[in-house]
């Protein structure tokens, strides 16, 4: 007995006893099959963003043996797909052999383009030397400064040389000037050097309030995966009392990833010991508990943007402990639809998950309903779209869950690309075939904006009502989307759809008090979440940015959330304005000190256009807080729709009630299911009260819990308190600026 456990420990030490054990499940086996014969396919297909070599090809057989001086919209096809390949140096003496070959000494009509893909060929070449090769935690972070100021300046310079020429010949263009001033910014003369007249200026850049930085230590903790776009959660898929991350990304070459924390400052690659081996793809995923057998599954979403060449299954893994397993088909929801967008919800209280897919379909010959697939507790889901009213025919683009009118019963709130946003109040029924949704969004006052992206529900003023946030996002005229960010910054009137935030009146309708708060900003959100950045007991919002197309580098965005009243930005202050392509975002606090940290997935949709993940680590306040991690008995064991009021003492002697909604959050990242809830100034805890998501509707009333600790809370029973020492996560890495 004494000899195996001696092995054991060696093994544990060592990772494994023998690396070439299969770890998979025959369903993970084959779904990691099906998944490899699609990538396959995929690589042969010109339509697939992150796979350019037969799209090259076929340009390169275009352009052969054709003068430089004919077919100008060719070539500039060719020159374009080879940066988005990542062959800058290639891009840029084919343009100059094109300029040379046209006596283009001078920029006109006819070769503007063409210099301006030269200037941002140099860019993005200078950003490949520094901010992945010789990445720090302020790469590419807006306004560039200190470790994130380019180390080899050369591709910067030669940019910014291109950029004074196209600025020389039209003083109007708002895409060149803002590209010059990151190009000073990266070279270390913003703002003294940049020409007045240019001058995009520092104050634009400033954030409202004062307000800490939040450092990114996803080197020093090893979660800086650099891929492309993808989806991000947060929570403790090993129930060690730890939170993990999971991570994945758009292309079907990319496998997804998941870190668990080991305890001492960082993170472990757990993926292939965990038989998640060939799960690659997914745009998004989303976790909860989908069988109530206490520990967290993950639903990974593909296809999202592709139409039918988006024709890829969905994977849902369930958590076997210790190992994950895809029972896609077992669970009966197996299907080939480009999907984008999941919400989890009990629907209809009977105690079980059930999911709402929101796919994409994008005309007569592109057609994709969406699906309620309800769960039927054994393991299986049915879908009951069609005859609950909720088969959308739309490109559905954000999907959430909430309770509008505080009936117990929660309501959809859909975000469609193109078309009005949907609101389905749940009437309620006693079975799936009676089940009423009524859809109000006219009437309710929420169906805007037509061009919209990632939304939620929250409380954001703190009155026990859940209010609607949705987030603009018209792409149509994707090549102006620099400019159009440079002119808010600027502020001045620009073209595009900004975001809605909708304030629950009461009575099942809503106000809307976007520029009321300040949130009126043109900001192209792709991925997003919320949290309480400083813990005051008000949701604050992070906001990945950005668009496909290779011009999109705009900042990332955090507003804090002020008594309710308005949203501060503080992008600069915190050190957030990361200019690369921002996805899934999830919050979650990973070192168990009592505030959130920021996950954030970056990347783009081109073959080159990866980048490293970003962990935001909170730096803490000053204020008291409190983590609940409930477990549904009669409600789902995730707690999923459950709501919180924590009622507090203030100094001044005054009560304050703090409301949380258990969930992950926002509709482009998954945040973890522990209700972190800031409280602010408070003084005591007066009492707890949880409203479970049941039949029944069941209140229970928790006192005596002590601030600033953590508690496990099953429903109808004491609370437990869990002591979780904090962490101290790692803030030094030995690569920083190293290739």
């Amino acid at each position: 007995m004494r000899h195996w456990f001696i092995v054991l420990m060696v093994c544990v030490a060592l990772g494994s006893c023998n690396d070439n054990i299969e770890r998979r499940t025959a369903s993970t086996i084959q779904m990691a099959a099906e998944l490899d014969s699609l990538e396959q396919k995929a690589r042969k297909n010109n339509n697939y963003p992150y796979f350019t070599d037969n799209l090259l090809h076929k340009l390169e057989i275009n352009v052969h043996g054709l003068p430089y001086t004919m077919k100008f919209g060719q070539w500039l096809d060719y020159v374009l797909v080879m940066m988005l390949k990542g062959d800058n140096d290639k891009c840029i003496a084919v343009i100059d052999k094109f300029l040379d070959s046209n006596h283009f000494d001078k920029i006109n009509k006819d070769n503007v383009d063409f210099y301006k893909m030269k200037a941002l060929a140099h860019l993005r070449k200078g950003e490949i030397e520094n901010c992945i090769q010789n990445h720090s935690g302020q790469s590419c972070i807006m306004p560039i400064k200190e470790k994130g100021i380019h180390v080899q300046v050369g591709s910067a310079e030669s940019a910014l040389n291109v950029y004074q020429k196209l600025l020389a010949y039209d003083t109007t263009d708002m895409q060149s000037r803002w590209f010059l001033n990151l190009c000073y910014q990266a070279v270390g003369q913003y703002p003294d050097a940049v020409p007045e007249q240019f001058l995009i200026p520092v104050e634009a850049f400033q954030s409202e309030i004062e307000f800490p930085v939040f450092p990114n230590i996803s080197m020093e903790t090893g979660v800086d995966l650099n891929n492309h776009a993808g989806g991000a959660s947060i929570e403790d898929f090993n129930n060690d009392g730890l939170l993990d991350i999971f991570t994945t990304s758009y292309s079907l070459g990319e496998q997804s990833t998941l870190f668990l924390n080991d305890g001492m400052g960082g993170f472990v690659d757990s993926t292939e010991h965990y038989g998640l081996t060939g799960m690659v793809g997914g745009l998004n995923n989303i976790h909860a508990d989908f069988n109530n057998d206490g520990l967290t599954d993950i639903y990974i979403m593909r296809g999202a943007w592709l139409a039918r060449n988006g024709l890829v299954p969905n994977s849902m893994l369930l958590n076997k402990g210790g190992y994950f397993s895809d029972e896609t088909r077992s669970a009966g929801i197996y299907q080939k639809q480009p999907t984008g967008t999941v919400a989890v919800t009990d629907f209809n209280l009977d105690g079980h998950l059930d999911l709402f897919v929101g796919n994409e379909s994008s005309g007569r010959k592109a057609v994709f309903p969406s699906q309620l697939f309800m769960n039927n507790g054994d393991g299986t889901f049915m879908d009951v779209a069609e005859q609950l009213g909720l088969e959308i025919n739309q490109f559905v683009k954000g999907a959430t869950w909430g309770d509008i009118n505080n009936d117990g019963w929660p309501d959809l709130y859909l975000s469609i690309y193109g078309r009005p946003n949907k609101l389905f109040v749940n009437k309620g029924e006693t079975n799936a075939k009676n089940w009423i949704f009524e859809e109000i969004s006219k009437v309710a006052g929420v169906d805007e904006p037509l061009m919209s992206f990632p939304t939620w529900f929250w409380d954001y003023n703190q009155d026990g009502w859940q209010d609607i946030m949705v987030m603009g996002y018209d792409n149509r005229e994707s090549h102006l989307i620099a400019s159009e960010v440079a002119r808010d910054y600027l502020d001045k009137p620009f073209k595009g759809e900004t975001p809605r935030l909708y304030r629950n009146n009461g009575d099942e309708t809503f106000t809307d008090v976007t520029e009321e708060v300040g949130l009126d900003r043109l900001l192209y959100v792709m991925g997003g979440n919320f949290g309480d950045l400083n813990n005051d007991g008000y949701p604050d919002c992070y906001l990945g940015t950005g668009e496909f197309n290779i011009w999109a580098s705009i900042p990332n965005r955090a507003f804090l959330n002020l008594n309710g009243a308005h949203f501060a930005d503080v992008t600069t202050a915190g050190e957030f304005g990361q200019i690369q392509k921002g996805h899934g975002v999830a919050f979650g606090d990973l070192d168990n000190d009592g505030d959130q940290d920021i996950y954030h997935q970056v990347g783009g949709a081109a073959e080159s256009d990866v980048f490293q993940n970003m962990l935001f680590h909170n730096p803490g306040f000053q204020n008291n807080w409190l983590t609940l991690k409930l477990e549904g008995t009669s409600a789902n064991r995730s707690a999923i729709g459950a709501k919180i009021e924590v009622h507090v003492t203030l100094p001044s002697g005054n009560q304050r009630k703090i409301y949380h909604y258990v969930g992950t959050g926002g509709s482009f990242g998954s945040n973890t299911l522990r209700a972190e809830i800031g409280l602010g100034d408070a003084v005591d805890i007066d009492r707890v009260v949880v409203y479970w998501p049941d039949h029944q509707q069941s209140k229970q009333v928790i006192k005596k819990l002590e601030m600033n600790q953590f508690f496990n809370i099953i429903q109808g029973k004491e609370p437990e308190q869990i002591n979780l020492s904090p962490l101290k996560l790692r803030t030094k890495s030995s690569h920083e600026h190293h290739h």
